[in-house]
């Protein structure tokens, strides 16, 4: 059965400097266009808090998914701006209460 899930996930460049307004900007359109309404908060050390939600069978689908949409949208806008390459780490995943 599918499922609504809210999964999130932090971004770093892997020189830790910051993604730049620009970066995260554009990030934020590029993910807006698949899933409606992505949540980015700048974290510590230059780190931006992605929060996405998406529908998947299960935990482990909704990660995968998640983790393979940011990996695109970011290497996208990675290559545009000449930056460094980046990490992606998991945070957590939940069910949504709405669902």
């Amino acid at each position: 059965m599918v499922k609504t899930w809210l999964v999130r996930l932090e971004l770093a460049r892997d020189d830790d400097g910051p993604l730049s307004d620009e970066g995260v900007g554009e990030l934020t359109v590029r993910l807006t266009e698949d899933l409606g309404q992505p949540v980015l908060t700048r974290g510590d050390s230059g780190t931006v808090l992605v929060q996405m939600t998406l529908d998947a069978t299960n935990e482990s689908a909704a990660r995968a998914a998640a983790e393979r949409m940011l990996r695109d949208r970011a290497q996208v806008i990675w290559m545009a701006l000449g930056l460094p390459p980046f990490t992606i780490t998991f945070v957590d995943a939940r069910l949504e209460t709405n669902s």
